[in-house]
């Protein structure tokens, strides 16, 4: 029914531009200032009529509104079978009946369930907007107007193509992102190389920090509203393990050995690599209407390698402050990989990458693979 009174009112409109479109006069008259009467139909519907002063909104009733009410009824057959049958049907108003000097033709064509087009001969323009909305377009060329009929909550054809090419848009194939994950580093499943003089090296939780820089690119798989994402690129990972109870780390021709310092006290104490590493990984990127992310999960895997690193010692003794850096390999693993995995609510997501290779290489140091976790304080 709202689509059937969506059409009534855009045959009201059309018979009542069309009235007054054609009048004339003799002699000229200075334009008049105009006034707007809004009459409420049924199911919240308005039309709205336009008229040049408020004292013509009395003659209103005997020059306009029966005449158009006339009309309406007198088509309404074949309006409404025009809506239900999905076809195009032109409704002629004669012009004796429409008291214009021309036929007025009006086609009507229902596009589908959102939304109908209806094409009247007129030379006017207006616009309403409420549960009801009817767009009219005016062509200069053809001299003739579309006029888009929006019911209720549907769009109008046009409303609706132009929505689905933004949402196309903003859902794109391919998009980058440049990313700035910033968390903590642990090691687990730890276990310390026989005759270690220390059996139980301990890192400080918040001290022990991660950064890594990746550059992402994001491919979508599936239609233009898939969720499915293929993520891929390249990652700069700085792990920094912080050492705790005066622990300090050297390197001999055996391995690399984990010590306590001796009448010293120890400020800094850690290790420090950079490696580089390529993710592969499938996500979900569920966004909205604007393009931007309301829930993203996923997850994958890493390979990578080593590209430095360095021991960091800073402590007081007798009194002084000394630094000294050493860089080395500490026969740590070069080749890299693991698994990572994301979840992320809007702006806000957190990741944890772990390290399926051992740090140290066998029976070169402790045994422990490499844990990161933490948020991604940046995305563009």
């Amino acid at each position: 029914m709202k689509r059937m009174y969506a059409l009534l009112t855009a045959i009201m409109m059309a018979a009542a531009i069309a009235l007054p479109s054609h009048a004339s006069s003799k002699s000229p008259k200075p334009a008049a200032i105009q006034d707007t009467l809004i009459m409420k139909l049924r199911n919240e519907a308005r039309l709205l009529i336009v008229v040049k002063d408020v004292k013509d909104l009395k003659s209103l009733k005997s020059q306009s509104i029966d005449s158009i009410m006339l009309l309406v009824e007198k088509y309404a057959d074949q309006i409404e079978a025009a809506g239900k049958k999905g076809d195009e049907v032109t409704v002629t108003i004669d012009k004796s009946s429409a008291n214009t000097a021309d036929d007025v033709n009006i086609t009507i064509t229902q596009h589908g369930p959102e939304g109908t087009e209806v094409t009247i001969k007129e030379k006017n323009r207006i616009r309403i907007t409420d549960k009801i909305g009817i767009d009219i377009d005016r062509d200069e060329d053809n001299n003739s107007t579309k006029v888009k009929v929006n019911v209720g909550q549907g769009d109008s054809t046009e409303i609706r193509e132009r929505d689905e090419k933004r949402y196309k848009n903003r859902n794109p194939r391919q998009e980058f992102d440049f990313q700035i994950d910033l968390g903590v580093s642990h090691w687990m499943n730890k276990e310390e190389q026989a005759g270690s003089p220390v059996q139980d090296i301990k890192l400080r939780p918040l001290a022990s920090r991660y950064i890594s820089l990746n550059s992402k690119w994001h491919y979508r798989l599936g239609g233009e509203a898939s969720p499915l994402r293929l993520i891929t690129g390249f990652t700069f990972d700085f792990h920094n393990y912080m050492f705790d109870d005066n622990i300090i780390i050297s390197q001999s021709d055996e391995g690399t050995q984990f010590s306590k310092a001796v009448d010293m006290n120890i400020d800094k104490s850690k290790l420090a690599t950079t490696s580089f590493n390529v993710p592969l990984e499938l996500g979900l990127d569920f966004k909205n209407r604007k393009g931007k992310t309301n829930f993203k999960i996923g997850g994958g895997g890493f390979v990578g390698y080593m590209l430095s690193s360095h021991s960091k010692l800073k402590y007081s003794q007798d009194g002084e402050n000394h630094k000294s850096k050493t860089k080395d390999d500490f026969f740590l693993n070069d080749f890299q990989y693991g698994v990572s995995g994301f979840i992320g609510v809007r702006s806000l997501e957190f990741f944890v990458k772990y390290n399926l290779n051992e740090v140290f290489e066998e029976n070169k140091g402790p045994q422990a693979n490499a844990i990161a976790a933490g948020v991604r304080i940046m995305k563009f």
